[in-house]
């Protein structure tokens, strides 16, 4: 089959630029200012964290649709399409709108090179400001105080949970990682902070710039109910809230920091405890511990790839095996901790099928079997997607859980190898 223009335009992208990653502002800022894009009155919510982007942006978006508003949301990786990356009123921009931007941003940018990333920042936000979005949520792809989404301001910064990942760029410990993701605050403008445990550098930093520090905990709260959770503020309470499958005891954090968002930090936008509700019912999520339909009891899909998502994910695992057994079909990008990460699921995980992912940068299936043989794992197979499905399917009885994890390339390979997500008609971020 031929490829779509879209296609061919991604194809390009990725080799225009010499380094795949290359943080740093300045080529993506002079091409922002020639485009006009930096002088757009729109306001922008930029969200950055280690964990709870993807969720913080679902409800974000869910939320401000139910209270009236047309937002712009722009999110990566994508799962399936790379039009998921870019959404507007909830709904994925179609490949015209993007090829639109693409040229347009070509255009602009005369001799300078921007990374595949970058002109995907520019294009959402070309795309945004085409279509009249408003207001429009960002999610940062890496970091924060270099990342292409911080050549515009936000009305409002919100930071997730901060852990251990990418060290090689953002520094080995929380209080370093905090301080890049930090630098997407602004002075006077609010800093919504959702982590439980929120790193030093946080206040430091909103008190040295100087912005107003909304902390989870302090300033703001949750609670959460049987079906159901509350949030709360100094004077307002919003109870019975609903609580989507994908709303993990985690997630609630990064919700709780979502209507933080709109109403502490942005309260122009008349977001009210109807809007809260009616956003958080419809709020949708794939690859964050989702639920797909199989033999047994089914599959569950998850994206995490980091010692914080792991653990959460272990924890569900344990609770799980109370009813049935557990295997785990596990993929890697060759750039995140093995053996950390097996260790940490060995002892939830019955059997193992080692992944092999169609992704250069990933480990290889007999790296991924060798690490479980050191620790004692019981390896069922080895192979792709669709060999995993076939093996973990055959296997499973009565509540067996099939489990898909380890990174966005594995659930795109399973959906593609036809295991789909009950809530797959939603967006796709974490």
């Amino acid at each position: 089959m031929a490829a779509t223009v879209l296609e061919r335009w991604l194809a390009w992208l990725e080799g225009v630029h010499p380094r795949e990653i290359d943080l740093g502002l300045e080529r993506i800022t002079e091409v922002a200012r020639r485009l006009e894009l930096q002088s757009d009155p729109t306001p922008i919510i930029t969200v950055a964290g280690t964990n709870g982007k993807g969720s913080t942006v679902a409800c974000l978006e869910s939320i401000l649709q139910a209270a009236g508003h047309r937002p712009g949301a722009f999110t990566s990786p994508h799962l399936l399409r790379y039009n998921e990356r870019i959404r507007i009123d909830g709904k994925p921009v179609d490949d015209a709108d993007i090829v639109a931007a693409f040229e347009a941003i070509d255009r602009a940018r005369g001799s300078i090179t921007l990374t595949y990333f970058e002109f995907s920042t520019l294009a959402a936000v070309w795309c945004f400001r085409a279509a009249g979005a408003h207001p429009w949520v960002l999610e940062v792809g890496l970091g924060g105080r270099l990342d292409a989404s911080n050549c515009l301001d936000p009305a409002v910064a919100v930071i997730t949970a901060i852990d251990l990942d990418h060290m090689e760029w953002l520094g080995d410990n929380r209080e370093a990682i905090a301080g890049e993701k930090l630098g997407i605050a602004r002075p006077h403008r609010p800093i919504i902070c959702s982590d439980p445990q929120p790193p030093q550098r946080i206040a430091e930093r909103a008190e040295a710039l100087p912005a107003p520090l909304h902390q989870l905990g302090r300033d703001y709260g949750y609670a959460s109910g049987d079906g159901d959770w509350s949030w709360h503020d100094d004077h307002r309470h919003y109870a019975h809230l609903p609580r989507p499958e994908w709303m993990g005891d985690a997630a609630l954090a990064n919700a709780a920091g979502a209507v933080a968002a709109l109403t502490r930090g942005m309260p122009s936008l008349g977001v009210d405890a109807a809007s809260v509700a009616r956003g958080l019912a419809k709020a949708r999520l794939i690859g964050r511990q989702s639920r797909a339909p199989g033999p047994g009891g089914g599959w569950l899909l998850d994206v995490g790839h980091n010692p914080s998502a792991i653990e959460l994910l272990a924890r569900r695992l344990a609770a799980h095996r109370e009813h049935g057994r557990v295997r785990m079909a596990f993929g890697l990008m060759a750039r995140k901790p093995l053996r950390v990460l097996i260790e940490r699921l060995a002892p939830v995980v019955d059997e193992w099928y080692a992944l092999s992912l169609d992704d250069p940068q990933s480990h290889s299936a007999e790296a991924i079997e060798r690490a479980l043989a050191d620790v004692g794992a019981v390896v069922i197979g080895r192979g792709d997607a669709a060999g995993a499905r076939q093996q973990l399917e055959q296997r499973a009885a009565g509540s067996d859980l099939a489990v898909a994890a380890g990174s966005f390339r594995v659930v795109e390979a399973f959906m593609q190898a036809g295991v789909v997500p009950c809530n797959a008609g939603g967006s796709s971020r974490d």
